[in-house]
Protein backbone atom coordinates (compact mmCIF):
# COMPACT_ATOMS: atom_id res chain seq x y z
CA UNK A 1 0.00 0.00 0.00
CA UNK A 2 1.29 3.35 -1.25
CA UNK A 3 0.64 6.89 -0.82
CA UNK A 4 -2.42 7.31 -3.81
CA UNK A 5 -4.09 4.21 -4.03
CA UNK A 6 -7.48 4.08 -4.56
CA UNK A 7 -8.79 1.20 -2.58
CA UNK A 8 -12.53 -0.14 -1.75
CA UNK A 9 -13.30 -1.32 1.22
CA UNK A 10 -15.47 -1.73 4.01
CA UNK A 11 -15.70 0.19 7.25
CA UNK A 12 -16.08 -1.88 10.37
CA UNK A 13 -16.79 0.49 13.29
CA UNK A 14 -15.63 3.85 14.82
CA UNK A 15 -12.31 4.54 16.53
CA UNK A 16 -12.57 7.19 18.81
CA UNK A 17 -11.72 10.77 17.28
CA UNK A 18 -14.80 10.02 14.63
CA UNK A 19 -12.51 8.34 11.86
CA UNK A 20 -14.02 4.51 10.52
CA UNK A 21 -11.85 2.03 10.44
CA UNK A 22 -11.24 -0.85 7.80
CA UNK A 23 -8.96 -3.25 7.06
CA UNK A 24 -7.07 -4.03 3.52
CA UNK A 25 -4.66 -6.79 3.65
CA UNK A 26 -4.53 -7.19 6.97
CA UNK A 27 -3.56 -3.32 7.16
CA UNK A 28 -5.92 -0.96 9.53
CA UNK A 29 -6.87 2.37 7.78
CA UNK A 30 -8.62 4.88 8.90
CA UNK A 31 -11.31 7.09 6.68
CA UNK A 32 -12.86 10.17 7.84
CA UNK A 33 -16.54 10.87 7.35
CA UNK A 34 -17.35 7.22 6.95
CA UNK A 35 -19.94 4.91 8.55
CA UNK A 36 -19.36 1.40 10.17
CA UNK A 37 -21.58 -1.33 7.60
CA UNK A 38 -21.11 1.26 3.82
CA UNK A 39 -18.47 0.48 1.63
CA UNK A 40 -16.65 3.07 0.23
CA UNK A 41 -13.68 3.93 -2.45
CA UNK A 42 -10.62 6.17 -0.50
CA UNK A 43 -7.14 7.22 -1.65
CA UNK A 44 -4.45 6.70 0.74
CA UNK A 45 -3.06 9.74 2.08
CA UNK A 46 -0.63 8.50 4.55
CA UNK A 47 0.90 5.10 5.08
CA UNK A 48 2.79 3.91 8.30
CA UNK A 49 4.19 0.80 9.66
CA UNK A 50 1.19 -0.28 11.53
CA UNK A 51 -1.50 1.57 9.89
CA UNK A 52 -2.48 4.15 6.93
CA UNK A 53 -4.63 7.14 6.29
CA UNK A 54 -7.29 7.66 3.36
CA UNK A 55 -9.53 10.36 2.17
CA UNK A 56 -13.24 9.11 1.07
CA UNK A 57 -13.65 9.72 -2.91
CA UNK A 58 -17.22 7.94 -3.29
CA UNK A 59 -19.89 5.86 -1.04
CA UNK A 60 -20.55 3.28 -3.58
CA UNK A 61 -22.76 1.42 -0.91
CA UNK A 62 -24.00 3.83 1.71
CA UNK A 63 -25.47 3.23 5.03
CA UNK A 64 -28.78 3.77 6.00
CA UNK A 65 -27.47 5.59 9.21
CA UNK A 66 -25.80 8.29 6.92
CA UNK A 67 -27.29 11.93 7.14
CA UNK A 68 -26.96 15.13 5.26
CA UNK A 69 -24.01 16.83 6.96
CA UNK A 70 -24.64 19.94 8.96
CA UNK A 71 -21.54 21.08 9.70
CA UNK A 72 -19.94 22.04 5.54
CA UNK A 73 -18.48 25.32 4.56
CA UNK A 74 -16.75 26.47 1.29
CA UNK A 75 -12.89 26.28 1.83
CA UNK A 76 -11.78 29.68 1.48
CA UNK A 77 -8.40 28.13 -0.55
CA UNK A 78 -10.01 25.70 -2.92
CA UNK A 79 -14.23 26.40 -3.20
CA UNK A 80 -14.63 22.89 -1.96
CA UNK A 81 -17.05 22.51 0.91
CA UNK A 82 -15.39 21.76 4.03
CA UNK A 83 -16.07 20.26 7.05
CA UNK A 84 -16.01 22.65 10.09
CA UNK A 85 -12.96 21.32 12.19
CA UNK A 86 -14.04 19.47 15.39
CA UNK A 87 -17.79 18.30 14.10
CA UNK A 88 -16.36 14.88 13.24
CA UNK A 89 -20.06 13.33 13.64
CA UNK A 90 -21.78 15.70 11.59
CA UNK A 91 -22.90 13.03 8.88
CA UNK A 92 -24.10 10.18 10.92
CA UNK A 93 -27.59 9.78 12.81
CA UNK A 94 -27.28 10.99 16.13
CA UNK A 95 -28.10 7.92 17.43
CA UNK A 96 -25.30 5.97 15.85
CA UNK A 97 -23.43 8.27 17.22
CA UNK A 98 -24.25 8.07 20.77
CA UNK A 99 -23.36 4.25 20.39
CA UNK A 100 -20.18 4.47 18.65
CA UNK A 101 -19.26 6.76 21.96
CA UNK A 102 -20.04 4.42 24.21
CA UNK A 103 -18.42 1.80 22.95
CA UNK A 104 -15.63 4.03 22.39
CA UNK A 105 -15.94 4.54 26.17
CA UNK A 106 -16.44 1.02 27.08
CA UNK A 107 -13.03 -0.09 25.07
CA UNK A 108 -10.98 2.30 26.86
CA UNK A 109 -11.94 0.89 30.10
CA UNK A 110 -12.93 -2.58 30.08
CA UNK A 111 -9.02 -2.95 28.94
CA UNK A 112 -8.16 -1.96 32.31
CA UNK A 113 -6.75 -4.54 35.08
CA UNK A 114 -10.61 -6.75 36.41
CA UNK A 115 -12.91 -4.15 34.18
CA UNK A 116 -13.80 -6.78 31.66
CA UNK A 117 -17.26 -6.61 34.15
CA UNK A 118 -17.18 -3.10 34.90
CA UNK A 119 -21.11 -1.99 34.69
CA UNK A 120 -22.28 1.12 32.47
CA UNK A 121 -25.67 2.54 33.14
CA UNK A 122 -27.16 4.18 29.55
CA UNK A 123 -25.50 6.83 27.90
CA UNK A 124 -27.24 10.27 28.72
CA UNK A 125 -28.15 11.36 25.55
CA UNK A 126 -28.02 15.53 24.76
CA UNK A 127 -31.74 16.72 24.27
CA UNK A 128 -30.01 19.09 21.43
CA UNK A 129 -27.90 17.63 18.83
CA UNK A 130 -27.58 20.74 17.55
CA UNK A 131 -27.48 24.16 19.10
CA UNK A 132 -26.81 23.93 22.52
CA UNK A 133 -23.51 25.50 22.98
CA UNK A 134 -23.61 28.43 25.31
CA UNK A 135 -20.33 29.31 23.92
CA UNK A 136 -18.35 29.60 20.81
CA UNK A 137 -14.58 31.31 20.57
CA UNK A 138 -13.62 32.01 16.97
CA UNK A 139 -10.52 32.99 14.76
CA UNK A 140 -10.38 36.59 13.04
CA UNK A 141 -7.90 36.80 10.15
CA UNK A 142 -7.14 39.48 7.68
CA UNK A 143 -6.76 37.82 4.29
CA UNK A 144 -5.95 39.13 0.21
CA UNK A 145 -8.37 42.08 2.08
CA UNK A 146 -10.65 41.14 3.38
CA UNK A 147 -11.21 39.77 7.31
CA UNK A 148 -12.42 36.44 7.88
CA UNK A 149 -13.79 35.02 10.90
CA UNK A 150 -14.28 31.01 12.19
CA UNK A 151 -12.37 28.42 12.99
CA UNK A 152 -8.67 27.53 11.95
CA UNK A 153 -8.15 24.45 9.56
CA UNK A 154 -5.15 21.98 9.98
CA UNK A 155 -2.74 21.67 9.11
CA UNK A 156 -2.54 25.24 7.23
CA UNK A 157 -4.25 26.96 9.88
CA UNK A 158 -6.15 29.60 7.81
CA UNK A 159 -9.65 30.60 9.10
CA UNK A 160 -12.58 28.74 7.63
CA UNK A 161 -14.75 31.66 7.05
CA UNK A 162 -18.37 30.88 8.84
CA UNK A 163 -21.37 32.95 8.64
CA UNK A 164 -23.29 30.93 11.41
CA UNK A 165 -22.47 27.54 13.75
CA UNK A 166 -24.87 24.95 14.17
CA UNK A 167 -23.63 23.85 17.37
CA UNK A 168 -23.89 27.45 18.98
CA UNK A 169 -27.57 28.19 20.62
CA UNK A 170 -30.18 30.91 18.83
CA UNK A 171 -28.43 33.96 20.41
CA UNK A 172 -25.00 33.35 20.02
CA UNK A 173 -25.30 32.99 16.26
CA UNK A 174 -27.61 36.19 16.03
CA UNK A 175 -24.85 37.82 17.87
CA UNK A 176 -22.46 36.75 15.47
CA UNK A 177 -24.91 37.75 12.81
CA UNK A 178 -24.59 41.24 14.45
CA UNK A 179 -20.75 41.42 14.99
CA UNK A 180 -19.87 40.23 11.07
CA UNK A 181 -22.11 43.34 10.06
CA UNK A 182 -20.36 46.03 12.18
CA UNK A 183 -18.25 48.27 11.22
CA UNK A 184 -15.43 47.19 13.61
CA UNK A 185 -15.24 43.74 12.25
CA UNK A 186 -14.58 44.94 8.64
CA UNK A 187 -12.27 47.57 9.16
CA UNK A 188 -10.30 46.02 11.55
CA UNK A 189 -7.16 43.93 10.24
CA UNK A 190 -5.58 42.47 13.48
CA UNK A 191 -5.49 39.39 14.31
CA UNK A 192 -7.40 37.97 17.33
CA UNK A 193 -9.66 35.32 18.97
CA UNK A 194 -13.14 36.75 19.61
CA UNK A 195 -15.90 34.86 22.48
CA UNK A 196 -19.49 34.93 21.98
CA UNK A 197 -21.04 33.43 25.67
CA UNK A 198 -24.37 33.16 26.62
CA UNK A 199 -26.61 32.73 29.79
CA UNK A 200 -30.45 32.98 30.16
CA UNK A 201 -29.68 35.70 33.27
CA UNK A 202 -27.06 37.97 31.48
CA UNK A 203 -28.04 37.26 27.48
CA UNK A 204 -25.10 36.96 25.05
CA UNK A 205 -21.88 39.15 25.43
CA UNK A 206 -19.38 39.58 22.95
CA UNK A 207 -15.51 40.41 23.20
CA UNK A 208 -12.41 40.09 21.76
CA UNK A 209 -9.05 38.60 23.37
CA UNK A 210 -7.70 41.81 24.43
CA UNK A 211 -11.06 43.22 25.60
CA UNK A 212 -13.60 42.84 28.77
CA UNK A 213 -17.11 41.63 28.22
CA UNK A 214 -19.95 44.31 28.15
CA UNK A 215 -21.00 45.68 31.02
CA UNK A 216 -17.60 46.06 31.67
CA UNK A 217 -18.44 46.67 35.66
CA UNK A 218 -19.57 43.10 35.55
CA UNK A 219 -17.24 40.35 34.62
CA UNK A 220 -19.11 37.44 37.09
CA UNK A 221 -22.45 35.50 34.99
CA UNK A 222 -25.00 33.94 36.55
CA UNK A 223 -25.54 30.59 35.47
CA UNK A 224 -28.53 28.11 36.50
CA UNK A 225 -27.51 24.60 38.46
CA UNK A 226 -28.39 22.01 40.81
CA UNK A 227 -27.06 23.91 43.80
CA UNK A 228 -29.38 27.47 42.67
CA UNK A 229 -27.90 30.09 40.84
CA UNK A 230 -24.28 30.61 40.81
CA UNK A 231 -21.86 32.86 39.94
CA UNK A 232 -19.22 32.25 37.02
CA UNK A 233 -16.47 34.24 35.92
CA UNK A 234 -17.04 35.62 32.45
CA UNK A 235 -14.34 33.99 30.73
CA UNK A 236 -13.83 30.96 33.12
CA UNK A 237 -14.70 27.37 32.84
CA UNK A 238 -18.30 26.00 32.88
CA UNK A 239 -20.17 23.31 31.17
CA UNK A 240 -21.10 24.25 27.14
CA UNK A 241 -24.44 22.08 26.91
CA UNK A 242 -26.57 23.72 30.19
CA UNK A 243 -29.54 20.56 29.70
CA UNK A 244 -25.95 17.77 30.33
CA UNK A 245 -24.22 19.81 32.32
CA UNK A 246 -27.06 19.93 35.06
CA UNK A 247 -27.82 16.32 34.69
CA UNK A 248 -24.01 15.13 35.21
CA UNK A 249 -23.56 17.48 38.28
CA UNK A 250 -27.25 16.16 39.46
CA UNK A 251 -26.10 12.74 39.16
CA UNK A 252 -22.76 13.16 41.01
CA UNK A 253 -24.73 14.72 43.61
CA UNK A 254 -27.54 11.52 43.90
CA UNK A 255 -24.44 9.01 43.49
CA UNK A 256 -22.87 10.86 46.72
CA UNK A 257 -26.40 10.85 48.82
CA UNK A 258 -26.69 6.94 48.76
CA UNK A 259 -23.95 6.44 50.90
CA UNK A 260 -24.34 8.30 54.42
CA UNK A 261 -21.28 6.98 55.10
CA UNK A 262 -19.00 9.29 53.48
CA UNK A 263 -20.79 13.09 54.65
CA UNK A 264 -17.15 14.99 53.91
CA UNK A 265 -16.16 15.29 50.42
CA UNK A 266 -12.52 16.92 49.19
CA UNK A 267 -13.58 18.66 45.37
CA UNK A 268 -10.43 18.91 43.36
CA UNK A 269 -10.26 21.31 40.04
CA UNK A 270 -13.68 22.61 42.10
CA UNK A 271 -13.75 25.45 39.48
CA UNK A 272 -16.96 28.06 40.70
CA UNK A 273 -18.17 24.74 43.48
CA UNK A 274 -20.78 23.43 41.03
CA UNK A 275 -20.28 19.75 42.02
CA UNK A 276 -19.37 19.82 45.73
CA UNK A 277 -22.24 22.65 46.47
CA UNK A 278 -24.51 20.26 44.72
CA UNK A 279 -23.15 17.45 46.92
CA UNK A 280 -23.42 20.02 49.91
CA UNK A 281 -27.07 20.75 49.07
CA UNK A 282 -28.13 16.75 49.03
CA UNK A 283 -26.75 16.19 52.47
CA UNK A 284 -23.02 16.41 52.70
CA UNK A 285 -21.73 17.59 55.84
CA UNK A 286 -18.24 19.04 55.31
CA UNK A 287 -17.54 20.48 51.93
CA UNK A 288 -13.10 21.59 51.23
CA UNK A 289 -12.52 22.52 47.20
CA UNK A 290 -9.31 22.86 45.49
CA UNK A 291 -8.99 25.15 42.55
CA UNK A 292 -5.91 26.74 40.80
CA UNK A 293 -7.59 29.88 39.48
CA UNK A 294 -8.41 32.99 42.20
CA UNK A 295 -10.94 34.30 39.94
CA UNK A 296 -13.00 30.91 40.01
CA UNK A 297 -12.23 30.70 44.33
CA UNK A 298 -13.65 33.91 44.89
CA UNK A 299 -16.31 33.14 43.19
CA UNK A 300 -17.02 29.69 44.77
CA UNK A 301 -16.14 31.38 48.02
CA UNK A 302 -19.61 33.91 46.88
CA UNK A 303 -21.57 31.08 45.76
CA UNK A 304 -21.22 29.22 49.08
CA UNK A 305 -22.05 32.34 51.37
CA UNK A 306 -24.77 33.01 48.57
CA UNK A 307 -26.45 29.23 49.09
CA UNK A 308 -26.24 29.19 52.63
CA UNK A 309 -24.01 26.14 52.25
CA UNK A 310 -21.16 26.46 54.36
CA UNK A 311 -17.39 25.51 52.09
CA UNK A 312 -13.63 25.98 52.38
CA UNK A 313 -12.05 26.66 49.23
CA UNK A 314 -8.09 26.87 48.42
CA UNK A 315 -6.60 28.16 45.46
CA UNK A 316 -3.80 25.84 44.96
CA UNK A 317 -2.22 24.61 41.51
CA UNK A 318 -2.71 20.83 41.57
CA UNK A 319 0.98 19.00 40.25
CA UNK A 320 2.72 22.54 40.73
CA UNK A 321 2.15 23.99 44.46
CA UNK A 322 2.71 21.32 47.09
CA UNK A 323 -0.43 20.26 48.32
CA UNK A 324 -0.88 17.57 51.48
CA UNK A 325 -4.01 15.58 50.77
CA UNK A 326 -3.58 14.10 54.58
CA UNK A 327 -3.62 17.86 55.77
CA UNK A 328 -7.23 18.09 53.92
CA UNK A 329 -8.45 14.54 55.05
CA UNK A 330 -9.29 14.14 58.52
CA UNK A 331 -11.06 11.23 58.19
CA UNK A 332 -10.16 8.81 55.19
CA UNK A 333 -13.21 6.47 55.87
CA UNK A 334 -16.03 8.73 55.90
CA UNK A 335 -14.57 11.31 53.28
CA UNK A 336 -15.14 11.25 49.18
CA UNK A 337 -13.45 13.00 46.53
CA UNK A 338 -14.66 14.98 43.38
CA UNK A 339 -11.86 14.99 40.69
CA UNK A 340 -12.93 17.16 37.29
CA UNK A 341 -9.79 17.57 35.40
CA UNK A 342 -8.75 19.61 31.96
CA UNK A 343 -8.52 17.35 29.84
CA UNK A 344 -5.08 16.38 30.05
CA UNK A 345 -6.38 14.18 33.56
CA UNK A 346 -4.83 14.88 36.90
CA UNK A 347 -1.68 16.78 37.11
CA UNK A 348 1.73 14.79 37.69
CA UNK A 349 1.60 13.02 41.15
CA UNK A 350 -2.32 13.59 42.10
CA UNK A 351 -3.38 9.68 41.04
CA UNK A 352 -0.97 8.43 43.08
CA UNK A 353 -1.72 10.96 46.08
CA UNK A 354 -4.90 9.82 45.69
CA UNK A 355 -4.28 6.04 45.36
CA UNK A 356 -2.36 6.33 49.09
CA UNK A 357 -4.93 8.45 50.27
CA UNK A 358 -7.37 6.06 52.03
CA UNK A 359 -10.31 7.74 50.59
CA UNK A 360 -13.66 6.14 50.99
CA UNK A 361 -14.83 6.78 47.37
CA UNK A 362 -13.98 8.88 44.45
CA UNK A 363 -16.14 10.17 42.02
CA UNK A 364 -14.09 10.97 38.71
CA UNK A 365 -15.63 13.77 36.02
CA UNK A 366 -13.61 13.11 32.24
CA UNK A 367 -13.65 14.70 29.38
CA UNK A 368 -11.04 12.71 27.94
CA UNK A 369 -11.30 8.74 27.51
CA UNK A 370 -7.73 8.16 27.26
CA UNK A 371 -6.41 10.46 30.42
CA UNK A 372 -9.20 8.67 32.17
CA UNK A 373 -8.11 5.45 31.63
CA UNK A 374 -4.52 5.99 32.95
CA UNK A 375 -5.29 8.08 36.17
CA UNK A 376 -7.75 4.87 36.61
CA UNK A 377 -5.09 2.27 36.23
CA UNK A 378 -3.27 4.34 38.74
CA UNK A 379 -6.18 4.41 41.67
CA UNK A 380 -7.09 0.50 40.38
CA UNK A 381 -3.57 -0.30 41.23
CA UNK A 382 -4.03 1.68 44.54
CA UNK A 383 -6.90 -0.31 45.49
CA UNK A 384 -9.94 1.46 44.19
CA UNK A 385 -12.30 -0.64 42.04
CA UNK A 386 -14.82 1.20 39.88
CA UNK A 387 -18.32 0.29 40.42
CA UNK A 388 -20.38 2.31 38.06
CA UNK A 389 -19.51 4.34 35.07
CA UNK A 390 -21.79 6.66 32.96
CA UNK A 391 -21.27 8.64 29.51
CA UNK A 392 -23.02 12.11 29.26
CA UNK A 393 -23.25 13.32 25.58
CA UNK A 394 -21.60 16.93 26.29
CA UNK A 395 -20.94 17.90 22.83
CA UNK A 396 -22.69 16.41 20.25
CA UNK A 397 -21.63 15.79 16.44
CA UNK A 398 -17.93 16.31 18.09
CA UNK A 399 -15.89 13.50 19.12
CA UNK A 400 -15.30 14.87 22.82
CA UNK A 401 -18.04 13.54 25.60
CA UNK A 402 -17.85 13.56 29.33
CA UNK A 403 -17.30 10.06 31.50
CA UNK A 404 -18.28 9.89 35.10
CA UNK A 405 -16.99 6.74 37.25
CA UNK A 406 -17.45 5.88 40.47
CA UNK A 407 -14.41 4.19 42.88
CA UNK A 408 -14.82 2.08 45.70
CA UNK A 409 -11.49 1.56 48.42
CA UNK A 410 -11.32 -2.29 48.88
Amino acid sequence: MTVRDTLTCAVETLAYGGDGIARVGGCVVFIPGTVPGETVRVTVTQVKKNFARAAVLDVPAPSPLRIAPCCRVPDPDTGEASRVPGCVYDHLDYAAELQAKQQQLEGFIRRLPACSETPFLPPFASPLPLHYRNKMVLHAAGYRGAMRLGYRLEPSHSVLDISACPLACGPINEALDAFRRSGAFRKTRTPYDITFRHTPHDGTLVWRDDEKPEPAGDTLLTEGSPAGPLRVPHNGFYQVNPAVGEALVQTVADWFSESPATPDLLDLYCGVGVFGLACRKAGAARLTGIESGRAAVSAARQNASALGLPATFHCHALGQDRVDLSGLITAPERTACIVDPPRDGLAPGVAQALAASGLSRIFYVSCDPSTLARDLKTLLAGGYRITRARLFDMFPRTAHFETLAELQRG
